[in-house]
């Protein structure tokens, strides 16, 4: 029996900068819609930290502030490429960074967090 063929999930984080001013349900739909995206694609959202709306070091796409939200979730490697394809289709998105992470129990435990309710 080969191994070759077996995929392992991998452990991902991405940070999503909204445009500041979008109304609470427009921020909703956007988490409803990566979990569903996530979970679609057999992979789990493990954390979501909001940290809501913070001053950017300059201005992007006319926007000075930018709402952030973070997701610590795994996935197989070759589905990043599908969520990064949506996320650049989404105008509500300013900018969003995608990262691998070793260990997933380290991250985010020195910050405070704030939930989202769906």
């Amino acid at each position: 029996m080969s191994v070759k063929g077996i995929k392992k999930l991998k452990s991902y984080e991405i940070t999503l900068i909204l445009k500041p001013l979008l109304p609470d349900d427009v921020r909703k739909e956007i988490h409803k819609e990566f979990v569903d995206l996530v979970s679609e694609n057999k992979g789990e959202v493990i954390d979501v930290d909001v940290w809501g709306k913070r001053y950017l070091s300059y201005d992007i796409k006319g926007h000075n502030e930018g709402y952030y939200i973070i997701y610590t979730f795994s996935s197989y490697p070759k589905e990043i490429a599908e969520i990064r394809r949506k996320m650049e289709l989404k105008q509500e998105v300013l900018r969003y960074m995608v990262v691998e992470v070793d260990d997933v129990s380290t991250v985010g435990k020195k910050i405070k967090k704030k939930e989202i309710e769906i």
